[in-house]
């Protein structure tokens, strides 16, 4: 009885032992396969031995060559083979026995393929177990990772924070570092100011006492001058100094008597211009006043002038110089000026000598004015602002002995000057001398002939 095996089922058995290092499941399939084979033969009828059968039980086996596959020989046994047909054209004939006989090597070989892949299983699980703890591993270390980024960012802008505020304490650090330089320079300068502010007061103590020893001489002498205080500077004859003046009804000032001139002793000076140190453009009360120093220039006031010519007749002198050096005169001598509700009129000149002109002579009888008390004959003008003075203006002025300082002789009608003699060219100094009439008579006076002669207007 023979029985035929379908085909792909043994190439599946074959295929099957090839891979032996498949997975378990594989090989229960296999095994399945295997047990299913007997039961797949089929039986074919009882055929009458021919030649050709006996031929190939002398045989035992005949092989049918495969011709792309080599498959192991099979023994047949003479009362039951099985065919093997591998395609169309090739078959395989084998006995039963031979076929249990390789199933069982199969089976011994799938056994131990069962027992290495059990093996491999537990290395696979093994491996699974590590793969799943190197999955732990690697999510802890990407956590790690995470929280190590997170705080290196935090710990980042922590640093940079820092190192902006190292900058800034830095900056401080170096501003303050040139405070301190400064401080220490500015200390350096003041220790030295020190030194010298030591030897400078030094210096001044010494001057104070020098001072005190000339106030005490002062004070000695105005106490002086206050018990013996006359209305004249003439009790000093030809000394020149400052002295107390006592007029009735009125408290005692200072003057500066002038002994050493050209026109005799006894005089006192009432007004003098030098060098431009004092500003003669003033306003009324500051010339009712007075102002300036005694020993430079000054000029007396409107009301101790009006006081001295009201209490007695007294004489004007007063005396020019040039920036050449050429240097003239001009007396008057009846000079009387009025109260300042007369608006300190020029009420008296007298008759004048000397050898410059009778530049004064206009104004006779005229109100004296400033910048803010506008007392002229012009009603469009002010000629105190024209002439940048103060002055007994008329039609304006032909003198402005309080005009503007010029340091060069200059032809400017706001300048000082004397006109004829001089027309409008300023003058380099000028002194205005008063004394009582009574001590000196006209022809004690010096004579000298004019050095320009008279303009006729």
């Amino acid at each position: 009885m023979h029985f035929v095996c379908d085909l792909s089922l043994i190439l599946i058995a074959m295929c099957t032992v090839r891979i032996i290092r498949l997975t378990m499941e594989n090989y229960f399939v296999l095994l399945l396969i295997l047990l299913a084979v007997p039961w797949s033969f089929e039986a074919t009828p009882k055929l009458k031995p021919t030649k050709a059968a006996i031929i190939d039980l002398k045989n035992k086996t005949e092989v049918v060559p495969s011709s792309s596959m080599p498959i192991a020989n099979v023994t047949a046994v003479h009362e039951k083979l099985a065919e093997v047909h591998i395609d169309q054209h090739k078959t395989i004939r084998i006995s039963k026995g031979d076929l249990d006989d390789l199933l069982d090597v199969y089976m011994g070989k799938i056994a131990e393929s069962a027992a290495t892949i059990k093996d491999k299983e537990n290395e696979i699980n093994k491996l699974q177990t590590k793969e799943h703890t190197d999955d732990d591993l690697l999510k802890r270390f990407e956590n790690l990772t995470e929280i190590c980024n997170a705080q290196n960012a935090t710990y980042t802008a922590k640093l940079k924070e820092k190192a902006d505020q190292i900058k800034e304490l830095e900056q401080k650090v170096k501003v303050y570092e040139t405070r301190l330089k400064r401080k220490q320079h500015v200390l350096t300068d003041l220790r030295k100011q020190n030194t010298s502010s030591a030897a400078l007061i030094d210096h001044l103590r010494a001057k104070v006492v020098y001072f005190e020893g000339k106030f005490r001489e002062k004070k000695d002498d105005l106490l002086a001058d206050w018990e013996a205080a006359t209305t004249t500077c003439m009790p000093y004859g030809m000394t020149s100094g400052i002295h107390l003046i006592h007029l009735p009804g009125f408290l005692p000032f200072l003057v500066s008597c002038e002994g050493l001139t050209t026109a005799g002793p006894g005089w006192m000076a009432i007004q003098r211009r030098l060098d431009g140190s004092v500003n003669f453009y003033r306003n009324w009360d500051q010339y009712r006043k007075g102002f300036g120093k005694l020993n430079g220039e000054f000029f007396i006031g409107l009301e101790k002038l009006h006081r001295l010519t009201s209490s007695q007749p007294h004489e004007l002198y007063i005396s020019f110089r040039r920036f050449n050096g050429e240097s003239s005169y001009a007396h008057y001598d009846d000079f009387v000026i009025g109260s300042e509700e007369e608006g300190y009129e020029l009420k008296l000149l007298g008759h004048y000598q000397g050898n410059s002109s009778d530049a004064l002579r206009t104004h006779d009888k005229m109100k004296f004015s400033t910048f803010d008390r506008d007392n002229d004959e012009f009603t469009h003008m002010n000629c105190a602002e024209y002439h940048h003075g103060a002055w007994w203006y008329d039609f304006c002025s032909r003198s402005n002995l309080n005009g503007k300082y010029f340091k060069a002789e200059v032809d400017n009608v706001q300048g000082i000057f004397w006109e004829q003699w001089y027309s409008f060219r300023s003058l380099r100094s000028v002194q205005m001398l008063i004394r009582p009439k009574s001590q000196m008579e006209l022809n004690d006076l010096p004579r000298t002939k004019r050095t320009v002669p008279l303009k006729v207007h």
